[in-house]
């Protein structure tokens, strides 16, 4: 693999860990609410053969920190390209980052070449309807670090409908260092996020019709109902958007299925390249 270059940014009230490698266009990766960058360490790795790829720990997760102050995270995610020199991306991103890139392509649509979500979600629109789903917010209601940590892998890698002994063991073993980790810091995104995150106002979610730019939307079969909803209403709003169901895979589906979902998103960058290429 390409070398991998890291340090921090400065951006208001943090420091963001960034990687870095790779030449050519860029691919940004945004990792999951529940995990960090680790998340994408095998399309880090391959897709740096080819491109410029970009990922970092959002604030209050993985190496990043997070202090007292008002931010969103869409604004974070411009001053990482900014001081990474970076003027028009790829989005690569799970769960909360696909919300961050849904936010940034509102606000910077010339920066954003085309959209790949995973379990995609937004602010505020959280599982509720299974078991475990609830034990997760009541969880984080107290922040009942083993509560969160057991009930977060129950909901969202076991997911409704699988035991722990039907899903790929390295990756709930993987999904779960990232967690525990998360859960156990000190101070974190989960035990900032209510004080200080500002989101969009309309929400994204109202706006959905002005993200005119190539978006592929990938969902694990066995992610909560809350996700495959949606992903269909992004679907529905999107005007250029397509889906991906990953069967016998959960709500971090690239960990389980890695080699499909870099497929889906291989093919989504070459289909931006041939209409740049058929544009000029």
């Amino acid at each position: 693999m390409t070398n991998t270059s890291s340090h921090f940014i400065e951006v208001p009230h943090a420091e963001l860990y960034v990687e870095q490698a790779g030449k050519g266009d860029t691919i940004t990766m945004l990792h999951g609410f529940l995990v960090d960058r680790r998340q994408w360490d095998h399309e880090f790795a391959a897709l740096a053969d080819t491109h410029h790829v970009l990922r970092y720990d959002a604030r209050g997760f993985g190496r990043s920190s997070i202090e007292p102050g008002s931010y969103a995270h869409h604004e974070d995610l411009a001053g990482v390209l900014d001081a990474c020199g970076v003027q028009r991306t790829a989005l690569l991103a799970c769960s909360g980052g696909a919300a961050t890139a849904l936010d940034f392509a509102l606000a910077h649509p010339q920066r954003v070449s085309a959209l790949v979500f995973v379990g995609a979600g937004y602010w505020g629109r959280f599982a509720d309807s299974t078991p475990a789903a609830r034990a997760f917010l009541q969880a984080l209601g107290t922040f009942d670090v083993n509560g969160l940590i057991d009930s977060s892998l129950r909901a969202f890698t076991d997911g409704p409908r699988r035991a722990v002994n039907e899903v790929d063991p390295a990756a709930r073993r993987h999904t779960e260092a990232m967690t525990t980790q998360l859960f156990r810091r000190e101070t974190s995104y989960w035990t900032r996020a209510a004080q200080d995150q500002r989101t969009p106002t309309p929400s994204a979610l109202e706006r959905l019709h002005e993200i005119d730019m190539p978006t592929v939307l990938i969902v694990g079969s066995e992610d909560q109902v809350e996700v495959h909803r949606l992903a269909k209403e992004w679907l529905e709003g999107l005007p250029q958007a397509s889906m991906y169901v990953v069967h016998g895979a959960g709500h971090h589906a690239n960990l389980e299925a890695p080699t499909q979902v870099l497929g889906i998103v291989r093919e989504a960058l070459s289909a931006v390249v041939m209409a740049v290429v058929m544009a000029d």
